[in-house]
């Protein structure tokens, strides 16, 4: 039993560390600006992970290692020092899109998992948005800049969707023909 939980554990893991290097595909092609695995990974833990603190925690760290190689190497110019990879906004609405997945794909089957990337999708925009209107100053603090906000946003709302759809297929897909494979990988549910 221990192995099992061990080999699910390093498997999820490292699908999801994997994934995180895909984070880099906009630094070669710029028009796929906000074409990320990141919601996907959240997503994917959320469903997976038996201990849900290794939900949010592999996740957000594979995140974290990710925005530290992408802001102090690739992005350095947008950072005057040291960037230590922690952005708030994101860090808190990839941990919404988690909880998401922990509760619309208790079961994983494909009408869930595209039902938690909209759900998802729709969740990360909405708060790292409203996040990014109430914290910052590009915006004036009114109703006119919040859907100021909102609309600029729009743009990256179908990169984002598209590469949670396109991951997540990827991820679960694999996962689920893994399990069918590797016996240990499937979770015996009392």
């Amino acid at each position: 039993m221990k192995n099992s939980v061990n080999l699910r554990f390093g498997v999820i893991s490292g699908m999801i560390l994997l994934a995180a290097i895909s984070r880099f595909i906009p630094v070669m092609i710029p028009s796929l600006s906000n074409f990320s695995p990141v919601g996907a990974m959240a997503l994917f833990g959320g469903a997976y992970f038996t201990r849900k603190s290794w939900a949010f925690a592999v996740p957000l760290f594979a995140l974290w290692i990710s925005n530290l190689v992408l802001n102090n190497v690739f992005y350095k110019q947008y950072y005057p020092t040291f960037s230590f990879g922690f952005e708030t906004t994101v860090f808190i609405s990839i941990s919404v899109m988690v909880a998401i997945g922990i509760v619309t794909l208790k079961k994983v089957n494909v009408t869930n998992v595209l039902l938690a990337n909209l759900l998802g999708t729709i969740a990360f925009f909405t708060v790292s948005n409203f996040l990014v209107w109430n914290g910052g100053t590009m915006y004036p603090k009114t109703m006119e800049g919040l859907v100021t906000c909102y609309t600029m946003a729009l743009p990256f709302l179908k990169n984002s969707l598209m590469s949670n759809l396109l991951f997540s297929a990827v991820m679960f897909g694999m996962y689920e023909y893994a399990k069918t494979q590797v016996k240990e990988l499937a979770v015996v549910r009392a």
